[in-house]
Parts: structure tokens; C-alpha cells; sequence
């Protein structure tokens, strides 16, 4: 220590001096930064040795006769210990969780040499927690802040030094402590409804986040988001008492149930059919994030039993996929269904097409963007999709919507081609905001799936009336089957219909002539809608709009379950970066309120919005049809028109009581 003088011989001074050297080597100083990757090495002192009380030399590192190792204190030059020899570790890998509080495990580094020592340090939300120590690669954290968002560094140690600072890939919601109960085996009752949320909401989030990253479009995504969710609503109606649904529908009969299951129990079982089921929907990438004991598993799965279970939905899974889905997410509509099939609308800013020299001028045409080769140009999205087999609507009654609803036609078209074109004109940031939000491109979830998005952020709200167990299983399972069966209609009468789109429309009257549009004065041969360059319209028809049916089908089982009023309690978006390109990371807000930051615009980026734009939706029904909602959305982004929208509600409303006359699910 400072202001001590040793005058005893030369050995005892370099032996304190070693101690002291020695008491550096308990904990990493200063703590790793959040994403870190390069080595770090400085120690800091065992607890009461203060900076101030260290002797220069040792605190510097420049003793002459004794260096500081991550191990040891060795004499130098030519230190006897053999582990000051060890090569430095290299990275950790795999890092991967699993629910237990939170078990996070890691794959040992390949090089450097053993034993390892491992740095963990927790965030949350950015915010460095207390860093642990462990000899093993896993680490349980048990004071944990339920449903935060934590995500960890790792580092391996050795006697050569530190490895590289690795972070998790991602972030990992921390569950509820009673389903860490369940999964460890417990049977005392707990809280089963935070559980099941958690787990209905990780489930989500896997298909969620594949369907995004393989773009699959509005009808493919809600029929994989339908069977997913039909397979996990039926195996939980196995196990429990309090059903919603009797009879058979869609091929599967609801009213053949086994012994309940304890509330415990039915959680372990829903676990265990989600890690069974999920790699069907996503093959080969997904992980399991529960740990629950064999035994327990394996008790739970004998008084479900599983083996009759599992073969009854394996039979329904294969009847769902001979639906005829296959063959609908490919099929091209030929030259006799519409004319225009080999007659692409050329957009690279410069071409000017004779729209009215096509063989049918105002049928859908596919779109033919800069930069792209002819075999990648637009090709008609899911043509004959009403050929899919419906889970409850006869042909009869799709035929009758099919000739009640049609689009406009002469100057009732005109002026609703003329109307957007006017809005287009002159959108506000807002109105530019919401475009963005509601336009499902490519690398987002699309309409459909925005709305299962939707229903799992709000279940994971803690304030909200009616939601029981049941009431969440069968409120998701009521929306899924509005989803499909909106796609499946609504296609119908896309393919039946033809109609083209704004931006052939408005290229084909106003050629030669200068409009005003978002983008200032353009020549009308040159309009474009406010959407990314890289979509542009979507691969289909104008009349009927998808958006303003899946909205309002979602408007619709929403006040049916929960009333019409939002209830905005505060929470983590989860998963909000899947929406739409405005959203680079989430945002902890009320439940229905979104801000998008300054200059945040895909289109315009850095330009729009001029100021931070707030979204807050109080009812369910102004996500569908409110100022800034899905519906007028579609006007404001230029590629559909007023009748697209508003028939579409009404068809919806129509779809609506038939899946309840049908399915007859019961709220309580």
C-alpha cells in the first residue's frame, strides 16, 4: 500500500508487491459495452482496495519483476507457470435460450486452449445489468423482469487472456415466473394466463418472422397462419373441459375431447404440440425454447393421450395440404382470362406505353420495373386462390357475393380514378406515413398477418377484460378463420373482375399531359403511386382490396371478443420491425399508438415525415377504417380506389355473419 515503507529486505518488498499484483485478478474492469468484440483486459481490485491505496507501479502495469496475468502473478522474465503459455480463447457461439427465467447456453469456443471461464453480461433494453462469472456454458438468471426485453454478451476467458465479446443475435423476451414454474415440473396452480400468452406469443413470433423472410403474400400468408393456428387451437380443445366449439368443422371434430388436463398440464401439452407442429410450418429452422423435465413431458403427453392426438391432426394436416394451395400459389391467369397477359406496364422513367393499344386497356396488367429481367417481372399473385378449400362458406354463397358486389364502370370510374389521382396530389406527411405503414411489401408481414400481430401485442396487455384462457385461444382461432376465408373471397372477385389498376389508368388518359402528383409535375405517361420502387402496385387486381377486408374482419372479431374501445395499456412492442421499414428497432409505448421518427420514409427517406408522426388508435374499427387506417390507405399510397375499399368492407361484413352462422364459436 501507499504510504507504508518497507525496509525489510528486498524479498519480503517483492513479495507484498506480488499480493498486491495478486489482488487484481477477481472481475473485469471497466465492464464490456454493449456489442463489444474486441478483447479487453484490464482487472480491477478485490473489494476495499481503492485506486487511491494502490502503488503506482501495480496499477499501471509497470512492475519490472512481477506481471499480472488473467490467472496468475508471475516473476519475470520466464515465468515457470506452463498456463501463461495458453493461446488466447476464440468466440463463443450458438448462443440460444430457453425459458427456466431464462437459461441462457452458449457452444464453447474451438481454439485457444481450456479450461474456459465465461463473462455474461445481461441487458435490457440497451441498460447494462450485473455481469456473472461461470465455469459452465449455460448460466440461469433468475431475477429476472418479466416480459423485457434482455439480451447478453459472452466472452470466454483463459489463462492466455479474454476472447472476443460476442452479443446474442437477438433479443429474448423474459417470460412470466409461473410458466419458469411449469416448465420446471411444478403442480402447484399459478398464474396459467400470463403462461399462456407467453407461449401463444413466441409461437406467433417464429411464424411471424419466417413469413416475412420468405415473403409469402396476403393468401398464402393467411391460410399458413390459419392451419398453423387451427392445429394448436385444436389440440388445446383436446385436453380442456370448457370448449367453444362443438361438432365438426373444416374436417376436424371438436367434440371428441380426452379427460381434461390440470391449468399445468395444459400448458406443458400446448408446449410440447407447438415443438412438434412448427417444424412442418418451418422447416429445418425451428428451435425449441422449452425445457421442461422428460418425465413431466412424458406424463403429461400419457394423459393426453398423444398418440391418438397426434395421428388425428397428422390425418388433418395432410387433408389441409391436398386443399388445393399448391397448385393456386402458382397458376397464371392465360391470354383468354385476360388479354393483357403479354403486355407489361414498363416503369423505368422513361418508357411511355400505349396503354390503349393493349388488348383490353382497362384489365390488370403486370408491372415491368427498372432493373429487373423479363422473367422477373410481375406475375400474378395467387390467380385462382378461391379454388382453396374454404373451412365453412359454400359455392353458393361465394357465387352470390360474386354477382352482388362489381366494380365500377364509364364516368363512375373516371371519377374515382380522378379522385386519387387528386389525393395523390397532395398527401400530407401523415397520410404519407400511413401509406408506408399499412403497405405490407416485400421483407414485412403482409395485411393479413399485420392483424395476427395486431391481436398478439394486444393479448400480451395486462388491463384487458375478458381474457381468460378460452376466450384468447378461440378469439385467435375466430380471427385466423376471417383471414383465409376474406383471401379467399376476395381473390375470387379480383380474378373475376380484372380491373386495373391507378397507375395504368391514370398513365393511360393523362399520356403527354402534365399532372401533379407527390413527386411534383410529371408527365401522366409517368405517374407512379406513393409506394417504394421496389413494389410499386401489388401483383393483382384493384376491386376488391385486400387490406380493407382483412381490417375489417380484424375490426369485426376484435369488438366481438373485447368491445370496441382499445385498451391502451403500456407495453414493449415485440416483433414491431416486421411492420414496415419505418420501424428500425421497437418502441415501448401504449398498446395502439406508433411513432414514426423524423425522416424515417422509405420513399423519402430523410424528408418524410418533416416531424415525427403519432399514430394512436383508440377503436378497433379506426385501424380499419379511421383517418390514418388500413382502408383510406390504400387511396393514399395510389393503388386502389374508393370502390375497392368500401365494397370490400362491406363484403367482409357479409363473410363475417356466415363464418358465425357456420363455426357457431361461442363467447362466454
Amino acid at each position: 500500500m501507499s504510504n507504508r515503507i518497507y525496509d525489510s529486505s528486498q524479498l519480503t518488498k517483492r513479495r507484498a508487491e506480488k499480493a498486491i499484483a495478486g489482488s487484481f485478478l477477481t472481475r473485469l474492469y471497466p465492464p464490456i459495452p454493449s456489442g463489444t468484440i474486441q478483447p479487453q483486459t484490464g482487472y480491477g481490485p478485490l473489494p476495499g482496495i481503492y485506486d487511491n491505496s494502490v502503488i503506482n507501479a501495480v496499477k499501471t502495469g509497470n512492475m519490472t519483476e512481477y506481471t499480472r496475468y488473467p490467472t496468475c502473478v508471475g516473476i519475470s522474465p520466464g515465468c515457470p507457470c506452463p498456463q501463461l503459455n495458453a493461446s488466447i480463447p476464440g468466440a463463443v457461439s450458438g448462443i440460444t435460450f430457453t425459458v427456466g427465467s431464462i437459461v441462457l447456453s452458449w457452444t464453447a469456443p474451438i481454439s485457444g486452449d481450456g479450461p474456459f471461464t465465461y463473462i455474461v453480461i445481461p441487458y435490457i433494453n440497451g441498460i447494462a445489468k450485473t455481469p456473472i462469472t461461470t465455469g459452465e456454458t449455460s448460466y440461469r438468471f433468475t431475477e429476472i423482469e418479466e416480459w423485457q426485453p434482455y439480451t447478453f454478451t459472452v466472452c470466454a476467458m483463459n489463462a492466455g487472456g479474454q476472447g472476443p465479446v460476442i452479443p446474442s443475435s437477438s433479443y429474448f423476451l423474459a417470460p412470466p415466473a409461473s410458466l419458469s414454474l411449469i416448465m420446471s415440473g411444478n403442480t402447484t396452480t399459478t398464474d396459467t394466463v400470463s403462461a399462456l400468452k407467453y407461449v401463444i406469443n413466441a409461437g406467433l413470433d417464429n411464424l411471424l418472422q419466417y413469413a416475412a423472410t420468405v415473403n409469402l403474400g396476403p393468401t398464402r400468408g393467411s391460410r399458413f397462419m390459419y392451419v398453423w393456428i387451427a392445429s394448436i387451437v385444436q389440440a388445446w380443445n383436446w385436453v380442456t373441459a370448457d370448449s367453444r366449439i362443438t361438432g365438426t368443422h373444416d374436417n376436424w371434430n371438436w367434440s371428441t375431447k380426452v379427460a381434461p388436463l390440470s391449468d399445468n398440464d395444459a400448458i406443458i401439452w400446448l408446449c410440447t404440440v407447438i415443438d412438434y407442429i412448427t417444424p412442418y410450418f418451418i422447416p429445418s429452422t425451428y428451435k425449441s425454447i422449452y425445457n421442461c423435465p422428460i418425465a413431466t413431458v412424458s406424463r403429461v403427453k400419457e394423459a393426453g393421450q398423444w398418440t391418438t392426438w397426434s395421428s388425428n391432426w397428422l390425418t388433418w394436416y395432410n387433408y389441409r395440404v391436398s386443399d388445393g394451395s399448391i397448385v393456386a400459389a402458382t397458376l397464371q391467369p392465360n391470354v383468354l382470362q385476360n388479354p393483357n397477359i403479354n403486355n407489361p406496364l414498363i416503369i423505368d422513367g422513361t418508357t411511355v406505353n400505349n396503354i390503349d393499344g393493349f388488348p383490353a386497356p382497362t384489365h390488370w396488367t403486370a408491372l415491368w420495373l427498372k432493373g429487373v429481367s423479363a422473367a422477373a417481372a410481375q406475375k400474378y399473385l395467387t390467380y385462382t386462390w378461391d379454388s382453396v378449400l374454404s373451412t365453412c362458406l359454400a359455392e353458393e354463397e361465394e357465387a352470390a357475393i360474386e354477382a352482388r358486389y362489381k366494380p365500377l364502370q364509364g364516368l363512375a370510374r373516371d371519377a374515382e380514378v380522378e379522385l386519387v389521382k387528386d389525393i395523390t396530389a397532395v398527401l400530407t406527411d401523415a397520410e404519407k406515413c400511413s401509406a408506408e405503414f399499412w403497405a405490407g411489401g416485400p421483407g414485412t408481414m403482409s395485411p393479413p398477418l399485420m392483424f395476427i400481430w395486431f391481436w398478439k401485442e394486444y393479448m400480451r396487455t395486462t388491463n384487458v377484460t375478458m381474457m381468460d384462457k378460452q376466450n384468447i385461444m378461440y378469439s385467435l382461432l375466430d380471427l385466423s378463420i376471417h383471414l383465409f376465408e376474406g383471401g379467399r373471397v376476395t381473390w375470387r372477385l379480383k380474378s373475376a373482375y380484372m380491373e386495373d389498376r391507378p397507375i395504368q389508368e391514370i398513365r393511360r388518359r393523362y399520356i403527354g399531359q402534365q399532372i401533379q402528383s407527390w413527386n411534383g409535375l410529371v408527365d401522366g405517361a409517368q405517374w407512379i403511386p406513393y409506394q417504394p420502387a421496389n413494389f410499386v402496385s401489388p401483383p393483382f387486381a384493384d376491386f376488391p382490396s385486400g387490406h380493407s377486408h382483412f381490417s375489417t374482419a380484424f375490426a369485426l372479431t376484435m369488438n366481438k371478443w373485447f368491445g370496441p374501445n382499445i385498451t391502451q395499456t403500456p407495453l414493449y412492442y415485440d416483433k414491431q420491425t416486421l411492420i414496415c421499414p419505418l420501424f428500425t428497432s421497437n418502441a415501448t409505448q401504449a398498446f395502439g399508438t406508433f411513432t414514426i421518427p423524423q425522416g424515417k420514409s422509405e420513399i423519402e427517406p430523410g424528408i418524410v415525415p418533416a416531424a415525427a408522426q403519432t399514430f394512436n388508435f383508440g377503436t378497433w374499427d379506426e385501424i380499419s377504417d379511421g383517418p390514418l387506417g388500413a382502408g383510406l390507405s390504400r387511396l393514399y399510397g395510389g393503388i386502389h380506389c374508393t370502390t375497392a375499399n368500401i365494397e370490400s368492407q362491406n363484403i367482409a361484413t357479409e363473410v363475417n355473419t356466415l363464418i358465425n352462422k357456420s363455426w357457431q364459436i361461442q363467447i362466454v
